[in-house]
This record gives structure tokens, C-alpha cells and sequence, in this order.
């Protein structure tokens, strides 16, 4: 009897630190779950969101009319050619800072790398201020940037800008943005074209769709002309 008495602590000792075992594998899975899933939605060079964390920023202003800027930084090829990829890097890593300070005061908005040097900016908005947000991203890329130990540049950007309201099609909004970017690039770049919204939304079909830019490249490759 004696013996079943000093067993049983031992045994409430052994029960509690299993408990406590569980408990901190519990969490120990529930952290590693957590980073899996931000790490699928964000781009690991500028800590943006990706593709995937641009559409579940979306998801959750679906119902909400919102302002979306397409950014496409101007002549950033030069930059990786000229000084290396390390300082196309440093260059990404400074232009999604500004574009985020952009958006630092507006409660659900999104700044999203989607391309090696374009970004897109989604801020919830009842009244349209797309044309304001993406002239204030213009004149955060002004200041020069520092690619490498005493190099600067200074880069600019061709930037679409378009308001879309409740329950407009999202990749319809999107070839909106991204065909007034390119409207803004065969301008020269460095400048803001904005959708009007009395021509409508392009319409985009089911199946992969050619870039507007990639599609004038590929002209220019094959020499056809208009």
C-alpha cells in the first residue's frame, strides 16, 4: 500500500509533463502552420505580398469598392545588367519600403510584388483616389536609390491607375490597370495613366492571356507592323 502511495505522484508528475509536452507540440505545429501559410502569400526578397497574398487581400474587400494601382518600374533591366543582381535586389527591397509608407496609414490595403519588377497597390476607397494614390507613388520613386557601395539611381515607374466599384470582375479590373500602364510605358514611362471608366472594363478570356507589353515585344521581334 505503502508503495501504491509513492507511485502516485510519480505518476501526476508523468501526466502533467505529458500535458505540457503536448501542449508545446500543439503550438510548436501551430507556429509552423502560421509561417507556411504567410510564407505562401509573400514574396521572400521584399516581403510583399505575392500573387496569392494579393488575391486573399482582395477576397477580403470583395463587396467593397477599392482603389488599384499597377506599378512597372521603368528600364530596371539596365540596373541588374550594369551593377548585378544583388543590386537589382537591394533596388526591389527600397521601392516595396516606399510603396508600402504609400499605404502605412490605410487599414486593409495591400501592397503585392507580382512580377520581377512590377507591384500592384489595393486600398479600400468609397470615392475614387486611385489617380492620387498612384501620383504619390510616383513621387516616392523620385528620391534616388543606392544599389551598391556608392552607386545611385533614380528610377521611375509607368503606373495604371483605375477605382473599381462593388462587384466589378477582378481580372477585368486588373487588365484595366495593367493596359494603362502600358498606355503610361508607350508614353515614355515615368507617368500615371488612369482607366476611364466610361469605356468599361476589358474583357479577359478563361485562358492564359499574353501581357499587352509581352504582345507589342513580339511584334516589334517578328516585324510586324500595324
Amino acid at each position: 500500500m505503502k508503495a501504491l502511495k509513492m507511485l502516485l505522484p510519480a505518476a501526476a508528475v508523468l501526466s502533467l509533463a505529458g500535458h505540457v509536452w503536448a501542449a508545446q507540440v500543439t503550438r510548436s505545429q501551430r507556429v509552423r502552420l502560421i509561417e507556411a501559410r504567410r510564407s505562401a502569400t509573400t514574396d521572400p526578397l521584399t516581403g510583399c505580398a505575392n500573387r496569392a497574398g494579393l488575391d486573399r487581400a482582395l477576397d477580403d474587400l470583395d463587396g467593397e469598392p477599392y482603389d488599384l494601382v499597377l506599378v512597372d518600374l521603368d528600364r530596371f533591366k539596365p540596373v541588374n545588367d550594369t551593377w548585378g543582381h544583388a543590386a537589382g535586389d537591394r533596388l526591389l527591397v527600397e521601392i516595396a519600403r516606399r510603396l508600402r509608407a504609400c499605404l502605412d496609414d490605410v487599414d486593409d490595403a495591400v501592397v503585392a510584388r507580382i512580377g520581377g519588377d512590377e507591384f500592384v497597390l489595393a486600398a479600400p476607397s468609397s470615392v475614387p483616389l486611385a489617380h492620387y494614390l498612384g501620383a504619390e507613388v510616383i513621387t516616392a520613386l523620385a528620391a534616388p536609390i543606392e544599389v551598391a557601395d556608392g552607386v545611385t539611381v533614380t528610377v521611375t515607374a509607368s503606373v495604371g491607375a483605375i477605382h473599381a466599384t462593388t462587384g466589378e470582375d477582378r481580372a477585368r479590373v486588373m487588365a484595366a490597370a495593367d493596359a494603362a500602364a502600358y498606355e503610361a510605358k508607350l508614353r515614355g514611362g515615368d507617368g500615371l495613366v488612369e482607366h476611364n471608366p466610361l469605356s468599361g472594363l476589358p474583357e479577359v478570356e478563361q485562358r492564359p492571356l499574353l501581357r499587352l507589353r509581352e504582345m507589342a515585344a513580339l511584334t516589334n521581334v517578328l516585324g510586324v507592323t500595324a
